[in-house]
């Protein structure tokens, strides 16, 4: 079994500088206070996060976001990508949820 490391201290740290905390980390993806955005981990580059935003997002708070997110991100030597936006679904009245990716 192969364990993948991944600094999530670092994108905490990234996160925090748009004045957010990270809310929930699962495998490779990071959330952000209220699922505004999150940041998946990229599979072959180590220092490299993919950023999706939330549909719900406004644009002028996405604009704002990415610049300090990329800001932060230079500081901790990441790269980020701007990838897509994300939706969020509730599957029933199970406590899951169903993440939608739109690339």
């Amino acid at each position: 079994m192969t364990i993948i490391y991944r600094p999530l201290g670092r994108v905490s740290n990234i996160i925090q500088a748009t004045g957010l905390e990270m809310s929930y980390a699962y495998d490779d993806l990071v959330f952000a206070d209220n699922s505004v955005f999150l940041i998946r981990f990229d599979e072959k580059l180590e220092n490299s996060i993919h950023l999706f935003f939330n549909t719900d997002c406004i644009e002028t708070e996405k604009v704002r976001l990415e610049k300090l997110l990329r800001d932060a991100a230079k500081v901790e030597k990441f790269k980020i990508a701007s990838v897509g936006l994300f939706s969020l679904k509730q599957l029933d009245e199970k406590e899951e949820l169903e993440i939608e990716f739109m690339v």
